[in-house]
């Protein structure tokens, strides 16, 4: 096995291992930096491994797309790739590859595109994190039937329309969906439907008229009464 297959075999294997056993985080960054001091890499396939970073993940330095055989992985519970480069689309079958997982964080990468509607299926969810990302398009509304959900954000992202109908007890803040191109709806702004803009506009300028023009008519209408 080349050292290359090595180091990239055991960064995903903690990776998982954290995913598999909980928030072991600390443990992870530990076991990366004594891996880094005690081999010799002299084509510096370590370079990426930045002990500055916060996260096992973030020094793994992925990059790539969402990796779908991670639905090999039939026990995994939580999956963490925050702080990576991956890019592209998530998969819309994404329910399928990762159908038991808790925590999915992927933020501070470069996904794009839609939020897969998927997501509202991988039902055993309690935390989703996809902020600092390069999502467009609309949140699906079916993510607030995600009924274990505890924890979300979606923030710095490029997302419009309308926010989901969370329940009241999940308590997302603003904060969750911050930094989005044009989000409205609660905890948001309200949202305005453009064609009640239009009406809006409409009432406004026939009152406005109204208040303008009818002085005026008075006026000429008692001018011609008058001669």
């Amino acid at each position: 096995m080349s050292i290359t297959t090595l180091v990239s075999s055991t960064c995903l294997w903690i990776l998982l291992m954290s995913s598999f056993t909980g928030d072991a985080n600390e443990v992870n960054i530990n076991c990366l930096r004594s891996i880094k001091s005690q081999v010799k890499d002299p084509k510096q396939h370590l370079s990426s491994w930045v002990f500055s970073n916060v996260t096992a993940s973030s020094i793994c330095g992925f990059i790539g797309e969402f990796p779908l055989g991670i639905n090999q992985c039939s026990d995994l519970t939580g999956l963490d790739l925050s702080g990576n480069n991956f890019s592209g689309a998530l998969p819309s079958n994404i329910s399928f590859l990762i159908p038991f997982v808790t925590t999915l964080d992927l933020s501070y990468n470069q996904f794009s595109g839609e939020i897969p509607a998927g997501l509202s299926n991988v039902t055993f969810l309690n935390t989703l994190m996809l902020h600092h990302n390069q999502f467009t398009g609309q949140l699906p509304p079916e993510l607030a039937s995600l009924q274990r959900l505890k924890e979300l954000s979606v923030a710095d992202n490029q997302l419009t329309g309308p926010v989901p109908k969370f329940k009241e007890a999940l308590g997302i803040g603003q904060e969750s969906f911050a930094n989005n191109t044009d989000l409205c709806g609660l905890p948001m702004d309200y949202c305005v439907d453009p064609e009640e803009n239009v009406i809006w506009f409409g009432k406004m300028g026939a009152v406005i008229g109204a208040a303008v023009f009818a002085p005026v008519g008075a006026l000429l209408g008692w001018f011609f009464f008058k001669w």
